[in-house]
């Protein structure tokens, strides 16, 4: 199940993130990294061949930081996993990178306005 799931939302960030800068290709690597419980600076900079300074000038650059384009990234994963029913707002925490459902829940709010069940309730039920 969390294959398909790394794959769905790889596919989905690859839709979203066509962008042809390093946010972008850092965008395209966090999924995978989320899903293997490794969604930080070093291991991103391992993926990215990057040593972690140069990372940081070169998001820079591009007017944002690792920390925005995880919480980026992290936003769309979130309405993408609510989508699918047989997750719990547990397991999607965990795949997101959250040790707990409250932090994660505190982080869909401050995206969404909303938390993560009521936004399930309200926009994706049939």
């Amino acid at each position: 199940m969390y294959y398909q799931l790394t794959n769905q939302a790889e596919k989905y960030l690859l839709s979203l993130y066509k962008q042809d800068n390093l946010a972008g290709e850092l965008k395209r690597n966090l999924g995978e990294l989320m899903a293997c419980g490794e969604a930080n600076t070093d291991a991103a900079c391992r993926v990215l061949k990057l040593s972690r300074r140069t990372l940081q000038r070169r998001l820079k650059e591009e007017k944002t930081s690792f920390q925005k384009v995880l919480q980026e990234v992290r936003a769309v994963l979130a309405v993408n996993y609510l989508s699918d029913d047989r997750l719990q707002s547990l397991e999607i925490a965990m795949l997101l990178g959250y040790s707990n459902i409250s932090t994660f829940t505190t982080a869909f709010k401050s995206w969404y306005d909303i938390p993560p069940a009521e936004y399930r309730q309200k926009f994706l039920s049939i």
